[in-house]
């Protein structure tokens, strides 16, 4: 017979796998999609390096034939696959570079951006979450509920100039000085886009709060004369906190490659740039690559988040 801890990390073991197994499905799903639409929508690249005059009609065919354009779609497929298993996304076909090197010189500064803004994220929701639930009729929980509503409702756009303007202009702080020049490069659009992250983080760690505060051993600890401050943060907190790591796993894989906007804002370099630039010139290579990428990314997000959400909570990780 199967003891309770064995049958417990057996259910853990079980849930992880199906997830990566999801994962694994959902990103072979996002590349094959990717890969279609990018051929069945854009037209031949090919045709726009010649009518912009970059190359000539021999040199496009020389470079259809070296990519395996000119071979059946499948064909195109099936070589897309194996080079996606084996490592090799391909070449530009504007630069010529490797999809691998032009993605890795992109990604340690969206890498940077994204675990910044992640953690502002995190400190922010939290504590506007907690403060939230802590007592709604109070000044200091209304104040924290409509924090959390304006981060959700201002656009990125909208709130990164405002923060540009404030500080270069009305403050004049970032004027020859390297560090307030790095603070406007990479802690004001992480801070901006950390704020605007916070609002649904908010939301749901006040929610789950205030579902956990009704439950019978947290009615149980009131009527022994906790109070609710102790209640919350001691025994409803952890118990809260699984939807709310399922939403940061999930923004989490938004910051990865959606941070185009704040990218532009603030004329920084990073894969949101990049992919827009690959759709707008027809670089499948470098288009299917950074979907491949984000897919993979958002499947280890998921994972992490269900392996942290067992450890979080062990009721999780019980038969139901």
């Amino acid at each position: 017979m199967v003891s309770l801890p064995d049958r417990t990390a057996m259910n853990a073991i079980v849930s992880i796998a199906h997830r990566t197994f999801e994962g694994l499905l959902t990103a072979w799903a996002a590349v094959t999609i990717t890969f279609f639409a990018l051929r069945l929508g854009s037209g031949d690249p090919t045709a726009s390096l010649l009518s912009q005059g970059l190359a000539t009609p021999e040199q496009v065919d020389a470079l259809r034939h070296s990519l395996g354009l000119d071979t059946s779609l499948l064909s195109q497929y099936s070589s897309f696959l194996i080079g996606l298993i084996s490592g090799d996304l391909g070449h530009s076909l504007y630069t010529g570079r490797p999809v691998s090197r032009t993605i890795s010189e992109q990604l340690t500064p969206t890498l940077e951006l994204a675990l910044l803004s992640l953690a502002i994220m995190l400190l922010i929701g939290l504590a506007l979450g907690v403060l939230a639930a802590w007592d709604e009729k109070k000044p200091i929980g209304r104040i924290a509920a409509y924090l959390s509503d304006l981060a959700t409702s201002l656009p990125v756009a909208f709130t990164g100039i405002l923060a540009i303007y404030a500080l270069s202009l009305v403050l004049q702080l970032l004027s020859g000085n390297p560090f307030l020049l790095r603070l406007k490069h990479l802690f004001l659009p992480a801070l901006v886009l950390g704020f605007a992250l916070s609002g649904g983080l908010a939301r749901i760690i006040r929610t789950s709060l205030l579902q956990t505060l009704q439950q019978p051993y947290i009615l149980a600890a009131k009527a022994r004369g906790l109070g609710r401050g102790f209640r919350l943060l001691w025994h409803a907190l952890r118990p809260a906190l699984p939807p709310a790591v399922s939403l940061t796993a999930l923004e989490a894989a938004f910051l990865f490659s959606g941070t185009v906007i704040i990218e532009t804002v603030f004329s920084r370099p990073g894969l949101g740039r990049l992919l827009v630039s690959s759709i707008l010139h027809a670089d499948y290579p470098i288009t299917q690559g950074l979907v491949a990428l984000s897919a993979l990314f958002y499947t280890a997000s998921q994972i992490l988040a269900d392996i942290t959400a067992l450890l979080i909570d062990p009721r999780l990780r019980r038969e139901e």
